[in-house]
């Protein structure tokens, strides 16, 4: 069981939350904002989200008002934090291509993010090699510094210089995250860099499909029962 000397940086998708079989469609539990107010208030606050998802989406999903977010696979930041690099946007005719092949091909879905775009394909599997055709061919073509990195039914152009890692780095400098054991749980690889950033300093990363047999509900069991011990005071069972 983790001390009260941890920080949690949690994922949302495939995480906190089911996977749905579109973005749009995710069912946020009830006791979601609940559970992230404990587990913050035994930690001293030393809780992030770090997702994929939009800032605003995020932040409604998570319910929690001051809880800090790592949006866009941390480009986006909040609170915002000094000494942040700028970060290309994609063009209006990358947007509009993405939402033109969507379009075209039912189940498919294009995401628009501040600094980036998804093409969703879990209902159309069979799309996904069209999805990487087009993504790369706006690469040839248009703003520099993004990248193609692949997800659940996904494939997304993101800043070159956006990853989780990155997000936990930039919150592990500051207060209230400076000094612990960070702890990140995601689900698949684009979590991998936060998970190897905790490690550098003195962490762990969890799995979901491995550590919680692929299923959110017991993420969130397991951090209900975290935030029930760390809240003891001394002397308690």
């Amino acid at each position: 069981m983790p001390g009260p000397d941890a920080a949690f940086f949690l994922d949302l998708d495939g995480t906190l939350l089911e996977i749905a079989a579109r973005p749009d469609a995710v069912v946020v539990p009830p006791e979601l904002p609940e559970l992230l107010t404990r587990l913050q208030a035994a930690l001293g606050g030393a809780v992030a989200v770090v997702t994929g998802r939009g800032l605003a989406i995020a932040r409604g999903y998570a319910g929690v008002p001051n809880l800090p977010i790592g949006a866009e696979h941390g480009a986006v930041l909040d609170p915002a934090l000094p000494g942040a690099t700028p970060l290309p946007v994609p063009s209006p005719e990358w947007r509009r291509a993405a939402d033109e092949w969507a379009a075209a091909r039912p189940g498919t879905l294009a995401e628009h993010k501040t600094h980036g775009l998804v093409l969703h394909f879990r209902q159309r599997p069979e799309a996904e090699p069209e999805a990487l055709a087009l993504l790369s061919s706006l690469l040839k073509d248009g703003p520099q510094g993004f990248r193609i990195v692949p997800a659940h039914a996904a494939a997304e152009l993101r800043p070159a210089g956006a990853d989780k890692g990155g997000a936990v780095h930039r919150l592990m400098a500051v207060a209230p995250f400076q000094g612990r054991r960070p702890i990140f749980i995601g689900d698949d690889v684009t979590d991998e860099d936060g998970m190897a950033a905790c490690v550098e300093y003195g962490g762990y990363g969890l799995r979901v499909p491995d550590d919680f047999a692929g299923r959110p509900a017991l993420v969130r069991a397991w951090l209900g029962r975290v935030a029930t011990s760390l809240s003891r005071t001394p002397g308690e069972g």
